[in-house]
């Protein structure tokens, strides 16, 4: 049995799913009924569910209180710290990674914007200390997607520390 509670807002955008790819949901998947919320760490999507409920109070199942908490490394998880619920905003370079030649370079990551859309990336050439706006490519698929990014930048030689952030 596994207990999870999580934020009434998350409902918003739960969902029901019997079925994936018009075919019924298999076992693996968790079958023949799974609760998943977008925008949320995957723990929080429940397989196999067989009793749904609505409480005022977080369950005290030990899932909840000590297991999937946001605890500091090397450190055992208790109900003090922060369950792991909604997934956060977080971007990253996909290319160049080592080493890139000088030049016009293409820059290109991805980013997700947990429960929202991400609205724009900004890449740093300096560790964070400038930024410059990239653009997306590719479809928006919607909120809960992945975007991809790139950065056309003029690369001088010499070493750079390359950062991006979503926002």
């Amino acid at each position: 049995v596994v207990e999870r509670s999580v934020p009434l807002r998350a409902l918003d955008d739960a969902l029901l799913a019997w079925e994936m790819n018009g075919a019924p949901l298999s076992l693996a998947h968790g079958g023949p009924l799974r609760l998943i919320f977008p925008g949320y760490q995957g723990v929080n999507n429940i397989k196999y569910i067989k009793v749904l409920a609505f409480t005022a109070q977080e369950s005290d199942a030990r899932i909840m209180s000590h297991g999937y908490r946001l605890s500091p490394p090397g450190s055992k998880a208790d109900p003090s710290q922060t369950s792991v619920q909604e997934m956060s905003v977080k971007s990253w370079i996909n290319s160049p990674l080592a080493s890139a030649r000088a030049g016009v370079v293409q820059i290109h990551g991805v980013a997700f914007g947990g429960r929202h859309a991400v609205r724009e990336v900004e890449v740093s050439l300096d560790g964070g200390k400038h930024w410059l706006p990239a653009r997306f490519v590719g479809p928006d698929l919607g909120k809960f997607a992945w975007r991809q990014f790139v950065l056309e930048a003029r690369l001088v030689p010499g070493q750079y520390t390359l950062v991006s952030r979503a926002i």
